[in-house]
């Protein structure tokens, strides 16, 4: 998108206008009849979406330096008088610009991320590489040449890879600087499992103050099979369904099937636990 400049300018009523972006001067542009030719169709290829035929993609670019070089004529008028037709005229050309960039930056994203997935940078970061990928997609679509015949696509593979490489120069000179080994395990983030632990603290709590308050309606005997076999005091050993079973005087099956019961009541509190909600 084109910018809006902060400059300071000599008239008051270009202080906020948007300068005039980079184009390709060709001598095709000076032609009288070249503006009605490129965009005798518009909107045409602009509203499409995904890829472009290199026809599509060669009219897209003379017609983005169309708009930037009839953009830096208005500029120049307006400097030295500001008219209610100039500014009409100048948005207009604005907005073209804006869409037919937005355009072929769109077709050609895929780029990026197929030489992110083909690059052999591997100290290099994905996220690092997606943001230098995309700047140099965007300064590339703001230099290639449509009339010299060459595809876009060549022309901003080689603009990207590039990217990669100084990136990875880069930041090859800053691992230079520290001390001691990189490794990479270092470099990884707890932040996970804390939350993980947290949460189970948290969960403990919770659990402990709906047993305290029986907000799940247990029964005595369904109390006491979780004690034995889930005890909080660390000291106390965890007993088998066999054990309390001998110690009730049940069987083993039905000691399953209270404690069972006893979890799905918990269950149905836990959901209910405004704080864990």
């Amino acid at each position: 998108m084109l910018r809006v400049t902060t400059k300071p300018s000599n008239r008051p009523a270009l202080k906020n206008w948007i300068i005039p972006p980079p184009y390709i001067m060709n001598a095709e542009l000076r032609r009288p009849t070249t503006e009605k030719k490129l965009f005798q169709d518009w909107p045409g290829a602009v509203d499409g979406s995904g890829r472009v035929t290199p026809a599509e993609e060669s009219l897209l670019f003379k017609q983005l330096h169309c708009c930037g070089y009839n953009l830096s004529k208005l500029y120049k008028r307006a400097h030295k008088r500001v008219t209610p037709s100039i500014r009409r005229e100048y948005s207009k050309w604005v907005q073209r610009y804006n869409q037919i960039r937005t355009r072929i930056i769109e077709a050609n994203l895929g780029l990026v991320y197929d030489l992110i997935g083909r690059s052999r940078f591997e100290s290099l970061d994905r996220d690092e590489m997606t943001s230098e990928g995309m700047m140099a997609l965007l300064r590339a679509a703001d230099t290639f040449d449509p009339w010299r015949g060459y595809r876009f696509s060549t022309y901003a593979c080689n603009a990207i890879l590039r990217a990669f490489s100084r990136a990875a120069l880069q930041d090859s000179k800053r691992r230079s600087k520290i001390v001691g080994p990189y490794e990479v395990d270092f470099e990884k983030s707890d932040s996970a499992e804390t939350s993980r632990s947290d949460q189970r603290t948290l969960f403990a709590e919770r659990l402990r103050r709906i047993l305290h308050l029986d907000n799940a309606e247990l029964t005595d005997v369904e109390k006491t099979v979780l004690a034995r076999r889930f005890p909080f005091e660390d000291d106390r050993q965890r007993q088998t369904l066999e054990d309390i079973g001998k110690q009730m005087r049940v069987s083993k099956e039905r000691v399953r099937q209270i404690q069972l019961t006893a979890i799905a009541k918990l269950r149905k509190a836990v959901t209910r636990d405004p704080i864990l909600q």
